[in-house]
């Protein structure tokens, strides 16, 4: 079992340099960031993983830009992945985030994760110019532009939404590819990550309702002659500890979220693992810096 850890919302760049280096020092797989660019003064009903349809941000938090962030997260180690959980694939042009994500991966010597969404909140797109009704159709076709240019030597791409033909695009990744991890937790999700991907990566989930469609993940690599271990499958969540000091903070709860006593939550990283789950990315209750590093030394003395 591999774990990662999303940097919680800060502006302040000393903050940002000691969670990523204490996720690497404690022997975590990987560091994330999100993905908003702007929200809606007004609170949505839109939101997919909580009961009433409220997000769980404030239009005022902090959005920092997600590549600039992972710069940021890569210049301060050496070891560990950096990763987007989950970039909203459809809010920018295609050859322009495959020459993102191409340079941070060369400038981290391999360390990039691509972790991709279709997104959700209306009101963003509409802001962004960008279409809500098209997105999945245009996630889809952009991943494939993504690939071709990480991997071809003369890349192009012609579909409904997006076409583009002879161009160079230097430097590619280190590894060849860059690993594209797909949100989501529906079918389609599951799809896009086996046709596209290299990992299915849903969040607020059960433990459960993960594996309940993990059989229909396996048909689908067996249908595209994929093999069923290529796909890393990943859950996100909430982490946080009842019983080390900090209490429950009061601001919106997503679904599943895992808030629980320290014999509670190592009892469900064990169920993860034993439904098949070969990755725990986790975020937090709470932003502040050293309640959550304190959250994952905790989580590390138990169960690394």
């Amino acid at each position: 079992m591999k774990f990662g850890f999303v940097l919680p919302k800060t502006i302040n760049i000393e903050d940002v340099n000691r969670f990523a280096q204490k996720v690497e020092e404690l022997g975590f797989e990987s560091v994330w960031v999100a993905d908003h660019i702007v929200l809606p003064i007004e609170q949505t009903n839109q939101y997919p993983y909580t009961e009433d349809g409220k997000f769980t941000a404030s239009h005022d938090d902090p959005q920092l830009d997600a590549f600039v962030l992972l710069s940021i997260l890569a210049s301060a180690t050496s070891k560990v992945a950096v990763g987007t959980s989950v970039l909203i694939v459809p809010y920018r042009n295609p050859i322009v985030q495959a020459k993102m994500f191409a340079t941070l991966d060369v400038l981290s010597r391999g360390r990039v994760l691509c972790g991709v969404g279709v997104g959700w909140l209306r009101e963003e797109f509409e802001a962004l110019g960008a279409s809500y009704q098209d997105r999945g159709a245009v996630t889809d076709e952009y991943l494939q532009v993504f690939k071709s240019l990480w991997s071809s030597n003369r890349p192009q791409f012609n579909g409904e939404h997006y076409q583009f033909s002879d161009v160079g695009f230097a430097p590619k990744p280190v590894r060849g590819k860059i690993p594209i991890w797909v949100g989501g937790h529906t079918r389609r999700a599951v799809r896009r990550a086996v046709k596209y991907g290299d990992a299915w990566h849903p969040t607020r989930q059960t433990p459960e309702r993960v594996a309940a469609m993990v059989p229909y993940l396996h048909s689908y690599c067996d249908e595209h002659g994929r093999e069923r271990d290529e796909i890393v499958i990943s859950l996100k969540r909430t982490l946080h500890f009842t019983d080390i000091g900090m209490g429950v903070p009061s601001r919106i709860q997503s679904n599943a979220a895992l808030i629980n006593s320290t014999k509670g939550v190592v009892e469900d990283v064990y169920r993860c693992e034993e439904l098949g789950i070969t990755q725990l990315t986790f975020d937090f209750q709470t932003s502040a810096i050293d309640d959550c590093m304190k959250t994952m030394e905790h989580f590390a003395g138990k169960v690394m």
